[in-house]
């Protein structure tokens, strides 16, 4: 046969039968698992669930519950509020198949090439969907056919105004890798599950296959086109009776299917070598979350790209595809918020309340004094009372933002020539932080807000923060080689705190096992788990248990449970310990190189080079186009 069929269901961690991670990760074995074969499975990830979600929640609970006065807002367990949500799931699985026991049997050699097919897809999932975080993903090779269990939480970031600033939800994380329904039933999911087919189609055709088409395309499909699709069955199978297949009819349908294979495998080989011969173009943007958003685009279609120092670079065949998403993007702020940025950014270019209306006049903006001042883009929109944008940006608010900055450059200016003066070891920060300023005021460096409700100056930039936490270690005694030295501490103790937690979760998984079987065995409780004699088989390793203390296994869950909880806190602080210690060192390393603000300053240029280039591309020898 040259066709494998596909199959690909969906299931919720709330349904029956919808996720079954035991089953997955085979911590019982069912009548339909030959464990001879057990060893031939893949695991390709396996993390715990609650851990998945404080890997991908923990900064975003933090940051809430920090803002909460009232400790019945805070959240404790954002797993448990999810799980017990009935507006959300808390993750969802995907079942994904090449071909069936009658096509693709495990141990076949059609078998072997369809566990091929499953990896690729496995390989290109993650990449694909950035919004659905893969904590497990087993291909089971013991079963009757070859078949991939992935489990996943999606998760989005964008248009959440209350609460966390990340959230769970299939629908929104699906919109933002750009599913966007165009009616109820051509929703987001649909058209997600049915570019995953598309995906599942198109390695299908690099093996050199076709798709079999077994007509199951209805999982979501209204009923009155459920209706329609079998009464087409039903008139396709008349068509089929009433007319004679000749031996030739045979033959010409053969020819037609090896001439669809071909077609498909010249259409694969032509697009191979038109990017073999495509030189590679570089990418720029001034601004960052427009690359961002293009570089995930990227990374859902599957469109190779490789990143550069301030940009990315892809290949030329690829520039129409790009050119497209970049028209997509929009960027997130309105007037205000535009005229709001414009003001701090060039504030803190400015020496006085005066020199700023200039620049902002330079900046194609309309300014109108009177007793209030108002100012407007030169190319439309309409003018705004600078009072009216906050209590940051009044007239007098930004004559006091200006005596802020003074008092600020002042001390800095002292502090550096003391520091020189004394020779002190904190010499070289206090002058890059220096040099970082006087860049920033002659336009050469882009804002950094630390935090983004606050508008920007000294006090609250995210780069002078970094400088300045530098600064207390050196003050504190630390040297180049003691950062290096504790960069090395911190990532071992946060890989200890990992396999701690494993190991602490493990245990616990034991404790419900042992449970399970207790019930078993001293309750008459049916099972999916485990049979009778598994279970009394495996509690003769627990003398000690009997039928008057067996219910003390509910103690020491509840205190294990309370472990894996510690642990998985400690893995959170060891990873942020980590994490500072990591950025600690590199901006360490850039500062005693004397390339702190040189590189940022590149990085900038660079960025800017866009505005007088078309689109924003080179060649990526450098030469413009």
């Amino acid at each position: 046969m040259d066709a494998y069929s596909i199959s690909f269901t969906l299931g919720k961690a709330s349904c029956p039968h919808g996720a079954n991670l035991r089953h997955n990760n085979r911590k019982f074995i069912a009548a339909n698992i030959d464990p001879s074969r057990t060893k031939e499975n893949v695991t390709y990830r396996q993390q715990d669930v609650r851990a998945a979600y404080h890997h991908l929640f923990d900064q975003a609970v933090k940051e809430y519950n920090d803002q909460q006065y009232r400790k019945d807002r805070m959240i404790d367990d954002y797993y448990a509020r999810i799980a017990a949500s009935k507006r959300e799931e808390a993750f969802y699985e995907v079942v994904v198949q090449f071909g069936d026991v009658k096509t693709a049997a495990c141990g076949s050699q059609r078998g072997e090439i369809a566990k091929e097919m499953l990896g690729d897809y496995m390989f290109s999932f993650q990449q694909r969907n950035p919004n659905l975080y893969v904590f497990n993903a087993v291909l089971h090779m013991d079963e009757a056919s070859p078949h991939l269990h992935i489990n996943f939480v999606p998760f989005y970031t964008k248009g959440r105004k209350n609460g966390l600033s990340k959230g769970v939800s299939m629908k929104q994380a699906l919109i933002e890798e750009g599913f966007k329904p165009k009616t109820t039933k051509d929703n987001q999911l649909v058209m997600w599950e049915e570019a995953e087919r598309k995906e599942m189609e198109h390695i299908l055709h690099r093996h050199g296959f076709v798709r079999e088409d077994k007509n199951a395309h209805y999982a979501h499909m209204t009923v009155e086109d459920f209706k329609y699709s079998q009464d087409l069955k039903k008139l396709q199978a008349q068509l089929r009776d009433a007319n004679t297949v000749t031996e030739m009819d045979h033959e010409e349908k053969s020819i037609r299917r090896l001439k669809d294979r071909l077609a498909a495998l010249e259409h694969e080989t032509a697009k191979l070598k038109k990017e073999k011969r495509s030189p590679y173009k570089a990418f720029f943007y001034t601004i960052p979350e427009k690359q961002a958003y293009v570089q995930a685009k990227l990374d859902a279609l599957q469109i190779p790209y490789r990143e550069t120092e301030n940009g990315f670079e892809a290949q030329e065949c690829y520039v129409d595809q790009i050119r497209k998403i970049e028209k997509e993007y929009s960027p997130k702020t309105n007037q205000r918020e535009q005229l709001r940025n414009d003001i701090d950014r060039l504030l803190m270019q400015s020496k006085d309340f005066e020199e700023l209306l200039d620049r902002l006049h330079a900046a194609d903006y309309e300014v109108k004094q009177g007793k209030y001042i108002s100012v407007k883009p030169k190319h439309g929109g309409s003018f705004l009372r600078l009072k009216g944008l906050g209590e940051y940006y009044s007239e007098q608010a930004l004559r006091n933002r200006f005596a802020a900055k003074a008092r600020y450059e002042q001390q800095l200016a002292q502090r550096v020539a003391d520091a020189r003066r004394q020779s002190t070891p904190n010499a070289v920060v206090l002058r890059t932080i220096q040099f970082y300023t006087i860049s920033f005021a002659k336009g050469g460096l882009p804002m950094h807000r630390r935090n983004q409700q606050k508008p920007f100056a000294w006090t609250n930039d995210a780069e002078l923060d970094a400088l300045l936490a530098l600064n207390q270690k050196i003050n504190d005694g630390a040297t180049l080689d003691s950062l290096r030295t504790e960069f090395a501490e911190k990532e071992k103790a946060a890989a200890d705190a990992e396999s701690k937690l494993h190991a602490e979760e493990k245990d616990l998984q034991s404790f419900y096992d042992l449970k399970e079987k207790l019930l078993i065995v001293y309750e008459g409780k049916p099972s999916r788990l485990f049979t009778k004699e598994q279970a009394v088989a495996a509690l003769k390793a627990y003398p000690s248990i009997t039928a008057q203390n067996y219910r003390n296994v509910d103690a020491l869950i509840a205190n294990q449970e309370a472990t894996v909880q510690q642990a998985a806190a400690d893995l959170a602080q060891k990873q942020k310990e980590f994490s500072e210690s990591s950025n600690t060192l590199a901006t360490a390393e850039k500062v005693f190189g004397g390339t702190y603000v040189q590189s940022l300053a590149a990085e900038e240029r660079q960025r800017r080079e866009t505005q007088y280039l078309p689109n924003g591309i080179k060649f990526a020898n450098g030469d413009g186009i």
